[in-house]
Order: structure tokens, then sequence, then C-alpha cells
């Protein structure tokens, strides 16, 4: 009977490191999305602000010719 009771303890220690490994894995899985999404987010930003550069930057008007910049 106390083989028995061995075995079951064991199992049970078994069963709570398996839980346990894969609440961890979720956990990191869920932070690594949230990090991915962010950054797709902050990618998006640049591209955008990128864009909106380069439009302005056609739209510029060179200086007429006789007029002084300072």
């Amino acid at each position: 009977m106390l083989q028995h009771s061995k075995i079951i303890r064991s199992r049970d220690k078994w069963k709570q490191k398996a839980v346990q490994r894969a609440e961890e894995l979720r956990e990191h899985r869920k932070t690594q999305r949230r990090y991915r999404q962010k950054m797709e987010q902050l990618q998006a930003q640049i591209r955008a602000l990128e864009q909106a550069a380069e439009v302005k930057k056609a739209h510029r008007q060179p200086p007429r010719p006789g007029i002084w910049l300072t």
C-alpha cells in the first residue's frame, strides 16, 4: 500500500508541474502576441509618418529667385 501511495503522489506532482508549465507557456504566448501587435502598430505609424513626409516634401515649392531667405 505504501508504494501505491508513492505512485499516486508522484503522479500528482507530475500533473501539477505539467499544468504549471502549460500556464507559463500560455502566458508567454499571450505576451508575445501583445508585443507583436504593438510592433505592427508602431510600424504602421512609422509608415504613415514617412508617407506624410514624402507628400509634404513633394508639395514644397522652391524659393523664388531674387528673394533672400534669412
